[in-house]
C-alpha cells in the first residue's frame, strides 16, 4: 500500500467526500458533476453525502469555503509580514502561484464564481469571494500610498491585471507547456517572472 492509499484510508467519510468533490468539481462545473459521481470517487454509499452535508449544494458551497479559505488564511499570514506594501503585494502572488502549482486545478472553483457566479451561491461570492480580490487591492493602494508605485490605473484593476495573468496562466497551462517547451519548473519560473515584470513597470518613476 502506497503513501496515498494509506492517507485515503485514514481520512474520515466526510473528509472523503470533500477530497472527492473538490477534484470532481475543479474539473466539471456544479451542474456536471452528479451525486453518484462524487460518490464513486470517494468511495462511500451515496446517502452519506446528504448524511453529512445535507446535498450537492450544500457541499458544493463546503468546498468553496475550503478553497477560499486558503486564500484567507494565506493573507492573514500575509498581513503578519513586517515588509512594505509591495513586498507584502509580491509575496502574496508568489504564495498564490506555488500554492496553485501544488494543486492546479483548485483555481478553477474560484476563479468560476468570481467571474460568472451560480444565482445560489451569489451571495457566497459577494461576502468572501471578493476578500480576496480586494485584499490584493489594498496591498496595492497602500503601495501607491507610499510611493512604492506609480500609477494612473485604479488599485482594484491592477488586482484584476495580476489575477488575470494567473488565472490564464493555469487555466491554460497544459497548452502553455506545449506550446513553449517548458518544464515543471521553468514554466512556473516563467509565470513569476511575468508578475514580477508586470509589478516593476509600476515601480518605475
Amino acid at each position: 500500500m502506497n503513501d496515498n492509499q494509506e492517507t485515503q484510508n485514514a481520512l474520515s467519510s466526510p473528509d472523503k467526500i470533500l477530497q472527492a468533490a473538490t477534484r470532481l468539481f475543479a474539473h466539471d462545473d456544479f451542474n456536471s458533476v452528479s451525486i453518484k459521481q462524487i460518490a464513486a470517487a470517494s468511495g462511500v454509499n451515496s446517502a452519506l453525502i446528504s448524511y453529512y452535508f445535507g446535498g450537492k449544494k450544500n457541499l458544493y458551497q463546503e468546498v468553496l469555503y475550503a478553497e477560499s479559505d486558503k486564500f484567507l488564511k494565506l493573507q492573514d499570514d500575509i498581513r503578519s509580514h513586517s515588509e512594505s506594501p509591495l513586498q507584502k503585494l509580491r509575496s502574496y502572488v508568489d504564495s498564490i502561484a506555488e500554492m496553485q502549482l501544488e494543486q492546479p486545478y483548485n483555481i478553477h472553483l474560484i476563479y468560476r464564481e468570481l467571474l460568472s457566479p451560480q444565482p445560489m451561491f451569489e451571495n457566497y461570492v459577494k461576502n468572501k469571494l471578493y476578500r480576496i480580490h480586494q485584499f490584493m487591492a489594498d496591498l496595492v493602494n497602500d503601495a501607491i500610498a507610499c510611493g512604492e508605485i506609480v500609477t494612473a490605473i485604479k488599485p482594484t484593476h491592477v488586482a484584476f491585471t495580476l489575477e488575470g495573468i494567473i488565472m490564464f496562466f493555469f487555466l491554460t497551462k497544459g497548452q502553455i507547456r506545449q506550446i513553449g517547451n517548458f518544464d515543471l519548473r521553468t514554466e512556473t519560473d516563467y509565470l513569476l517572472q511575468a508578475l514580477d515584470s508586470y509589478l516593476s513597470s509600476l515601480s518605475q518613476k
